[in-house]
């Protein structure tokens, strides 16, 4: 798949198509691992996988995160 190189700001970017983004799971603000193979002129992006212990209770996490996205407004101007 061929992409063009665009400007962002003062960086460089490529923009992917949403086939790619739906087919990996990326929504906006998911964090990708991004290789750079400089001798194969190489770049890869990859899922970051997380390794959680046995007995993380995951539907407790997401119960936490439910709960910090419908408070966002006033939990976002707490700082530590």
């Amino acid at each position: 798949m061929r992409r063009k190189i665009i400007r962002v700001g003062s960086s460089r970017g490529i923009l992917l198509p949403r086939e790619v983004t739906k087919a990996m799971h990326w929504e906006f603000g998911t964090e990708i691992d991004l290789d750079v193979n400089t001798d194969r002129k190489e770049v890869t992006l990859k899922t970051i996988k997380v390794s959680l212990p046995d007995d993380y209770n995951l539907e407790h996490l997401r119960g936490i995160e439910e709960q910090l996205n419908l408070h966002a407004d006033v939990l976002g101007g707490i700082d530590d």
